[in-house]
């Protein structure tokens, strides 16, 4: 029988986090490879009863070829609430209308246009700010910010600066950041009291590599064979340990022997389709040159 797996390892990671945004402010910024476990890790802290009395905004940038912009802002905003009937709202607020058609009957008049885009932009990140706190928000997660677009990015920036901020995670892969990514600028710029965290993850060790794999067979054990197995083939990557258990679980590779986990005596091993189609994914942004080599 196999099940979903325990949350392994990450113990100092997890008790700063969780000191972190139980604080007044902090901007924290959890980095790594894909399936490292930044989303897990969040899972666990958020769900936390010092953390999940705040009210908090989560919001995720799809991997889209042209990222829509304030995309993650405006959607997590729609998931919270769905109308800002008696919200204490400024005619400031006018400005969100062309992002919130839905609430066009609950929001103030459109303001007069600006011809000044970057004025414009000044005004509808006010706006955005003020629905915010309007809203009670105390924290904002915004993960995969390496497919953020700009003007999310920015959002973020302008909104590190107000007198009433909430709290800031986001999550990124280093290696899929690119190069004019103005995500330095938010990890790296700090207000007077506010707290800063990065927390960089790193793959699990054989003893977490096997802790991951025997919670996903009734926590039965696995043998010292096949935790290292598991671990030379997936580098402890916890999604790639769970992808690689579940595929030789599907394959009838498992068996047990002396009340423990065992792999079977078989001469390959399949790679499972989801950590393919990842592989596949990011060597396609490669250069032809790059790609040959590989």
């Amino acid at each position: 029988v196999i099940s979903a797996p325990a949350f392994v390892g990450r113990e100092e990671e997890t008790a700063a986090l969780e000191e972190a945004l139980t604080g007044p402010s902090a901007v924290v910024l959890v980095e790594g490879e894909a399936g490292i476990g930044k989303t897990r890790l969040l899972q666990e802290v958020l769900g936390r009863r010092s953390v999940r009395r705040r009210t908090i905004l989560l919001s995720t940038c799809p991997p889209l070829r042209q990222p829509c912009t304030l995309g993650p802002v405006v959607d997590a905003l729609r998931q919270v609430t769905g109308s800002v009937r008696g919200l204490r709202l400024t005619a400031l607020a006018g400005a969100l209308r062309p992002l919130f058609p839905e609430w066009v009957a609950d929001l103030p008049p459109a303001p007069e246009p600006l011809d000044d885009a970057t004025a414009a932009r000044h005004r509808l990140f006010s706006a955005l700010s003020e629905l915010l706190a309007g809203l009670l928000v105390a924290l904002l997660v915004v993960e995969d910010v390496h497919w953020a677009d700009d003007a999310t990015l920015e959002f973020l920036l302008f909104l590190r600066a107000q007198q009433a901020r909430p709290s800031l995670v986001v999550t990124c892969r280093p290696e899929d950041l690119p190069d004019d990514s103005l995500l330095p600028r938010l990890s790296s710029r700090l207000t007077t009291g506010e707290a800063g965290l990065r927390l960089v993850l790193h793959p699990l060790a054989v003893t977490e590599t096997a802790s991951l794999a025997a919670s996903m067979l009734s926590d039965s054990g696995i043998s010292g064979g096949l935790a290292a197995f598991l671990h030379e083939r997936t580098d402890g990557v916890p999604l790639t340990v769970e992808e690689l258990v579940r595929l030789m679980h599907d394959r009838s590779d498992l068996t047990t022997h002396g009340g423990e986990g065992v792999r079977r005596s078989q001469p390959d091993i399949a790679v499972p389709i989801t950590i393919r189609d990842g592989v596949l994914e990011r060597c396609r942004r490669l250069s032809p040159d790059a790609r040959a080599l590989l």
